[in-house]
């Protein structure tokens, strides 16, 4: 009898690990991207989700008649091994939750597609910097990913520490409300978080500003509050509401044209950076 209950306990706890969510952080192993792995440690824990740090490397090459590369890719290979052990330990000291870390050859946007279409993870968690770039994200990087990437995306501005989410804000674009937007994933995040949900909508003076009853109805399960914005600057708008409001999350659903591209177009992020410090989470259309 002892041994049966033993196996069925063993099995139990191999069906949960099964099953448990992922979120992915990915790493340069800057301040930045350190500090949003102690964030998404956090965050896991919250969410009773394990934790995967994912590091690439791109090997350079000297472009001649045949390309070689200019550094061993053994050595590069183990440069990255000891940053991450060191990164996974410092991780582990403060997570309770589980800590595994993969290291890939390659961009880290292919890398993370490909972890995306294959394994689902609950959240990719990005470190952000305005430092030495024109925009206020990651680099590039993290803009990037906002956009592209199939899945949740959460971008931690590198002085942000962790904190209980309790106001979620959802920059939303009126224009661009249909049957597609993710309104079932906003919900599942505000319940997740226990949080409340803000709606704003940030337009010039001469524009008349209501929430389609679509949306209305799409977020009537949050019980939201819409405001409405009069802001000749949109970047401007939402960085002041964000800030008046003290939002933990801002909420967008990147598109190629219209709002999403107005907001985080890189000549224009300086002032959102400036005074706001929330991160943001990207959904996409369903």
């Amino acid at each position: 009898m002892l041994i049966a209950r033993i196996t069925t306990v063993h099995l139990k706890t191999r069906q949960k690990k099964l099953f448990m969510k992922t979120i992915i952080v990915a790493t340069d192993f800057s301040p930045a991207a350190q500090n949003a792995a102690l964030y998404a440690a956090h965050l896991a824990a919250h969410l009773n989700a394990s934790l995967e740090l994912v590091h690439s490397y791109i090997i350079p090459f000297a472009y001649t008649d045949s390309p070689v590369p200019l550094l061993n890719i053994d050595e590069l290979q183990k440069i990255a091994e000891d940053s991450m052990e060191a990164e996974l330990l410092r991780i582990k000291t403060i997570a309770s939750t589980q800590v595994q870390s993969r290291i890939m050859p390659g961009d880290i946007s292919d890398c993370l597609t490909d972890i995306i279409e294959t394994e689902k993870p609950l959240l990719i968690v990005m470190g952000t910097s305005g430092e030495g770039s024109d925009s206020f994200l990651w680099g590039s990087m993290a803009v990037k990913a906002l956009r592209n990437l199939k899945a949740p995306v959460l971008a931690v501005p590198a002085n942000v520490l962790w904190r209980p989410i309790q106001k979620i804000c959802f920059a939303a674009d009126y224009d661009q409300i249909s049957e597609t937007t993710p309104s079932t994933e906003i919900l599942n995040w505000v319940d997740d978080m226990d949080a409340t949900l803000d709606v704003i909508h940030v337009d010039k003076p001469e524009k008349a500003i209501t929430p389609p009853m679509m949306l209305v109805n799409m977020l009537q399960g949050a019980n939201p509050t819409f405001h409405a914005i009069i802001n000749e600057n949109i970047e401007g708008g939402v960085a002041e509401f964000l800030q008046d409001h003290k939002i933990d999350w801002l909420l967008v659903i990147p598109k190629k044209y219209g709002f999403f591209e107005n907001l985080f177009h890189k000549s224009r992020t300086k002032l959102l950076t400036q005074v706001s410090n929330a991160p943001v989470l990207a959904l996409h259309q369903e």
